[in-house]
């Protein structure tokens, strides 16, 4: 069975790659906005953020070595100050980033600091321009602290944060972003709405371009990314509302955007770097521009493909990278996006690469939005799913086609019933979901729209994590609106 659902004749050589992998091989982690001296220059970084850290968990705050060890901290920091940039450090499961470029090599040379930061929940560390070397000082009490006294304090590391002023350092666990994500303004809702249109006709307007042999606007395409980045920061709710919407007759420009949106909250549960965002959101918007110029039969076809149309799907990878590769002014660590995004957790998946690599964070965070969206879409070759029975086989898919850890968040971030889904009640009511459950992914906030009997009734609006107002509600299952003859958007 095929990556897309269906059944293939034996698989065949892989596509070359030699031309993707000239572009790609001295930015296979994602890098655009720092300079390889930069990037280089990380290793002493992190090396003096792994000293401050030891010395004051064995000395006390006013010791000369906490002092000493702040001091040369600070003067990593100020050349990269100097020169005109922020210092965003991610630390996620075995990884850290610097703005959106993976430190593979650093990585595994700091798995200890690594492993430290993310147990004391500091898995982003912005150092912004205009750094004090007594903020860093104040910063040692924060990263020097013990994982049991960062466990003990109610809100964690937050609050540790609140104690020490540092308005030049910023620090974040990697969990689920959930400021705004309520915001039901009618502003911000249009700006939402505009985004997405904006979206739909920019890639009409790739597939005409492309399928005309004619060379792409890379502007165009950032500017898109870029209100969809905005307004996922903006009003997360109503991007991943957005996200439901599906066309048959469009499936490919919908699944593209809806990949994007979905990429984009994932991916903003990790860093705020608005450059990491950017990329991701060019990668995760284009990355099955490749299938623009594969042949339109082919695309969809209802009966099992021939090796020779296999062979042609399984290149769409390689046909994106490529056309982002010719198209002056497109980030290369989007192109690695495109390029990966099929090749699994496992590396199991396609095209090949040698020496294998682990795929790059990005390729991780489109693959499960892939993954996901294309199995609750109906397709030329399959019908939709239903949403839980998709995340579902997402979860089942952990360790193997999936970042398991990417998975955790993306269920985290939906729950197990997503926004638009429209579900049966333990009551035998039916309900259209506005948000995730901020307590349990399994209760989320529904809109009640029909009673037990069926019929419609005045939409009321509840918490199925509030015990007390919910009366007990429970989700049982997801239904499927149109055998229902309900159309979601009437009732949101």
């Amino acid at each position: 069975m095929s990556d897309d659902g269906r059944a293939n004749a034996p698989e065949p050589d892989e596509a070359p790659l030699d031309l993707i992998h000239a572009e790609t091989e001295e930015v296979t982690s994602g890098i655009h906005g720092f300079s390889g001296r930069q990037i280089r220059l990380a290793r002493d970084l992190l090396a003096h953020l792994y000293a401050l850290r030891r010395a004051r968990r064995l000395y006390p705050p006013e010791h000369p070595a906490v002092a000493e060890a702040a001091r040369e901290l600070f003067e990593v920091i100020s050349v990269y100050h100097e020169e005109g940039v922020d210092v965003p450090l991610t630390f996620f499961e075995e990884e850290v980033l610097l703005g959106e470029h993976v430190l593979a090599e650093d990585s595994v040379l700091f798995d200890q600091l690594i492993r430290d930061m993310t147990a004391i929940g500091a898995g982003s560390v912005v150092f912004s321009r205009g750094l004090t070397v007594q903020e860093v000082e104040r910063f040692a009490d924060v990263v020097g602290s013990r994982y049991d006294e960062v466990a003990a304090l109610e809100k964690g590391i937050t609050t540790l944060v609140e104690r020490a002023p540092m308005p030049h350092i910023r620090i974040s666990a990697v969990s689920v972003v959930t400021e705004d994500i309520t915001s039901r303004d009618e502003d911000s809702g249009q700006a939402a709405r505009a985004a997405y249109t904006g979206a739909l006709d920019l890639l009409r307007e790739l597939e005409r371009l492309i399928r005309q042999n004619q060379s792409l606007n890379a502007g165009h395409i950032k500017g898109t990314a870029h209100s969809l980045v905005d307004n996922v920061l903006r009003n997360r709710l109503a991007m991943l509302q957005l996200s439901g919407l599906k066309s048959f007759d469009e499936y490919t420009f919908y699944h593209c955007i809806n990949v994007a949106i979905l990429s984009l909250a994932l991916g903003s549960t990790l860093s705020r770097d608005y450059r990491f965002l950017s990329s991701l959101g060019v990668g995760a918007l284009l990355h099955d521009i490749g299938k623009m110029s594969v042949d339109i039969e082919t695309l969809n076809k209802t009966t099992p493909l021939s090796s020779r149309e296999w062979d042609e799907i399984r290149e769409h990878p390689v046909r994106g990278a490529e056309m982002t590769a010719l198209t002056k002014g497109i980030d290369r660590s989007s192109m690695v996006c495109i390029l990966e995004h099929h090749m699994r957790y496992d590396l199991g998946g396609y095209p090949s690469r040698a020496p294998q690599r682990k795929q790059h964070v990005t390729s991780r965070i489109v693959a499960v939005a892939d993954a996901y969206d294309a199995m609750t879409s109906q397709r030329s070759y399959s019908a939709a799913r239903m949403q839980d029975e998709a995340m579902g086989i997402v979860v089942k898919s952990a360790g193997t086609a999936l970042d398991p850890t990417l998975v955790r968040l993306f269920v985290d971030m939906l729950g197990h019933f997503p926004p638009r889904s429209v579900v049966l009640l333990s009551t035998g009511e039916i309900a259209i979901v506005l948000s995730p459950g901020t307590r349990d992914p399994e209760l989320p906030t529904v809109r009640i729209i029909a009673n037990s009997d069926g019929g419609f009734t005045d939409p009321i609006d509840m918490d199925l994590s509030d015990g007390l107002h919910a009366e007990g509600r429970s989700v049982v299952r997801c239904l499927d609106p149109a055998g229902m003859n309900i159309d979601v958007v009437d009732f949101l």
